[in-house]
């Protein structure tokens, strides 16, 4: 694909982030399918995207497939990789058995697994910084509580041309975004890391969840130095993303983040690849993380444990 050639954006993972971004790149007369799966796929099939904001709804007529395989993939064609990191590795290796090699593959997932596994396997990958308040809770619908910026989707090449991101982020921007390209993207996405860690303890903390997350991200921020992981002080991304509020959605106030939705809807939890990659990275440099890992730990475990059971006393 040459550059400045983007044409389709082709979403894989149409949940609270992969819809929303699709939803609004849509609305904004962009070429965009969605790939979804089970009751969502149903409901967007039969009803569309319903796609709720403060102030105004959308109901989408978005094109839908259940894999990528389903796709006439075409030059031009741009993948926005937007699943959980625990199904990522997975549908990475779907989309290239469907698509091959030269599909240019937007990470805007959590954490930072994804873009190292899709430059194992593309030739061009982005990275993007992804803050919106997003729900995903009921089959084909959507809500974005946000106030002001629909979002900031900051964008940078990890591997392959930059050209690519720019068009993207003009993508962005047309559908109602904050995005500027960023040489430096993952030291951005290493401190969307840290404001991820305790993201599991909203979702399994009942008593004081908010100290625990505290002390995570403490112990996260320590690891990363530790390692030589640089990242942007979290105050800055703070400041950059402060141009995003919330807002209730029929004097609905958004309840949690994406690992509390996952817990709410009995989905698993994306902790182990968030809290759990501190607590790998801790180890890897002769480090200890306990409380990431047992963050992580909890996540994995049947709901009837507390995670007061493998926390640090």
């Amino acid at each position: 694909m040459s550059e400045g050639a983007v044409r389709r954006l082709v979403v894989v993972g149409a949940g609270a982030v992969g819809a929303s971004i699709g939803g609004l790149c849509f609305a904004a007369r962009f070429p965009v399918v969605l790939i979804a799966r089970g009751a969502h796929l149903d409901a967007l099939c039969e009803r569309g995207l319903s796609l709720r904001l403060p102030e105004l709804a959308f109901q989408l007529d978005v094109p839908v497939a259940e894999s990528v395989a389903e796709v006439d993939w075409q030059p031009g064609d741009v993948a926005l990789l937007a699943t959980k990191l625990q199904d990522a590795e997975q549908a990475l290796d779907a989309l290239l058995a469907a698509a091959g090699a030269k599909v240019p593959v937007v990470c805007a997932v959590n954490g930072i697994d994804g873009e190292v596994w899709a430059a194992e396997r593309f030739e061009t990958v982005l990275a993007t910084l992804v803050w919106l308040p997003a729900t995903h809770l009921m089959p084909g619908e959507v809500r974005l509580h946000s106030a002001g910026a629909r979002g900031v989707l900051d964008t940078g090449a990890v591997r392959g041309s930059a050209g690519v991101a720019d068009e993207i982020c003009t993508l962005f921007r047309r559908a109602g975004f904050e995005a500027l390209r960023r040489d430096e993207i993952l030291r951005w996405k290493r401190a969307k890391l840290l404001t991820n860690l305790g993201a599991a303890a909203q979702a399994l903390v009942t008593d004081d969840w908010l100290a625990v997350a505290a002390a995570a991200r403490a112990e996260g921020t320590h690891v990363l130095a530790d390692a030589g992981l640089e990242h942007v002080p979290v105050e800055e991304l703070l400041e950059r993303c402060a141009c995003v509020g919330e807002a209730p959605i029929g004097g609905v106030a958004r309840e949690g983040g994406s690992t509390w939705q996952s817990r709410a809807r009995g989905l698993p939890l994306e902790s182990p690849w968030i809290e759990g990659a501190i607590a790998r990275i801790a180890g890897e440099h002769g480090l200890e993380a306990p409380i990431n890992a047992a963050l992580a730990r909890a996540a994995l475990a049947p709901r009837d444990r507390r995670a007061a059971e493998f926390l640090p006393g």
